[in-house]
């Protein structure tokens, strides 16, 4: 039976299909170390320029609000660019934003740059993930998104790593992450045949037909909402709360690469748990390991080991929360509902990203330094209560 009109099928050649998921791949996780080096260095900058916990939240925020937007307005510009084109575009915008923020150091300005960075960034995400969960086989998806997860986390831990080597004064760490970004480009290129055709993906839609995704699958988007807190939390303020317990620039940066070295440990063993076992019960766990790791870590500021072991694992496990949420979203939804259902899953986490840099950066003045914990534990715990409350189907 051939497929309905505007569906994201990936070619039917299995050669094609892999082609397509090692060229995704591929690009997000060259993107993903390009962004990585970013988001410690403008949180470093900041704070180095002296803004404030809220104005350096708020900065960051500027970046979540493009991809709540994103999420929204992507698949509908599928309908003008291909999903290749996408890619191709946000990479190109990205790398030449990295090279405009050296030249205008003003936290307001970084504001404006920062919205369009993050729409930029989104679009690749956005694409890959329909790309990745199209060509992926069903009963291997979750294997598939845990391979995606590691690439991606390597990507991830690869920034910060690169970062301490060469420092975060002048131009440089700007132009490495432009020159880094720019490299994504190549995969695309290759495997530009292979894209899924997404023909469709917006005909008689509207911008809230990818909101209703929130009611009808509440605990998969809410679970996706709490990840991006935490990881906007983790990335954007984590160095700031290091650097204001005592630790040197060089310690804060080693945390933030310890939360991907973590993702990159666990991301396969989970994709293949998450084909095997209850995706509800899973995602409960990771929420449960995020509200005590949350819980520990005000205590663990002074202790070298005992807080890089507990950061370690807190980055492997609740990036399950993210992880389990895109195999379920890909076990529902198919074709055309799975380009909105991914943008509605963007919009969630550009959600929690959004609101988490303010909130967690005002808890962190509010109850200096370790307000961002107590606030983080406390979302945990949030999302755990809606699973006990949420019917059966999450």
């Amino acid at each position: 039976m051939p497929p309905a009109t505007g569906d994201p099928v990936a070619p039917e050649a299995p050669s094609g299909r892999a082609r397509g998921m090692i060229a995704a791949i591929a690009a997000v996780s060259i993107f993903a170390f390009g962004l990585s080096l970013s988001l410690p260095l403008f949180s470093i900058l900041l704070e180095r320029m002296g803004a404030s916990g809220v104005a350096i939240g708020l900065n960051t925020a500027a970046a979540a609000v493009a991809v709540v937007l994103g999420g929204a307005a992507l698949p509908f510009a599928l309908q003008r660019v291909s999903l290749p084109g996408l890619m191709a575009l946000g990479i190109a915008v990205m790398a030449s934003l990295l090279l405009i923020f050296p030249l205008v150091p003003n936290i307001w300005v970084w504001m404006g740059l920062r919205f369009v960075f993050g729409f930029a960034a989104v679009a690749l995400f956005f694409c890959s993930e329909i790309w990745i969960v199209s060509a992926a086989p069903p009963g291997k998806r979750g294997l598939a998104i845990g391979v995606y997860g590691v690439f991606l986390s390597i990507g991830f831990f690869a920034g910060p790593a690169l970062l301490k080597l060469i420092g975060t004064a002048g131009y440089t760490p700007f132009v490495a992450g432009a020159a880094i970004s720019l490299l994504a480009a190549p995969p695309v290129l290759f495997a530009w045949r292979d894209r899924p055709n997404l023909a469709g993906t917006g005909d008689g839609a509207s911008l809230g037909d990818v909101f209703r995704f929130f009611r009808a699958d509440p605990a998969i988007l809410w679970a996706v909402s709490l990840f991006g807190t935490i990881e906007m939390g983790a990335m954007g303020l984590f160095p700031v709360w290091a650097l204001r317990t005592g630790v040197d620039e060089q310690a804060a940066l080693t945390l933030v690469a310890l939360i991907a070295a973590g993702n990159v440990v666990m991301q396969i063993p989970m994709g293949w748990v998450g084909d095997r076992l209850d995706r509800r019960r899973l995602l409960g766990f990771c929420a449960l390991v995020s509200c005590a790791a949350a819980a520990l870590f005000p205590a663990l500021a002074g202790s070298t080991w005992a807080l890089w072991v507990t950061t370690a694992i807190w980055g492997g496990l609740v990036v399950g929360l993210y992880t389990f949420a895109l195999n379920e979203l890909g076990s529902r939804y198919s074709g055309a509902e799975l380009a909105r259902a991914t943008g509605a899953l963007m919009s969630a986490y550009g959600l929690g990203a959004l609101l988490a840099p303010p909130l967690l950066g005002a808890a962190m003045d509010m109850v200096p330094p370790h307000g961002m914990f107590f606030l983080l534990a406390a979302a945990s715990a949030a999302y755990v209560a809606l699973l006990a409350l949420r019917p059966r189907r999450i």
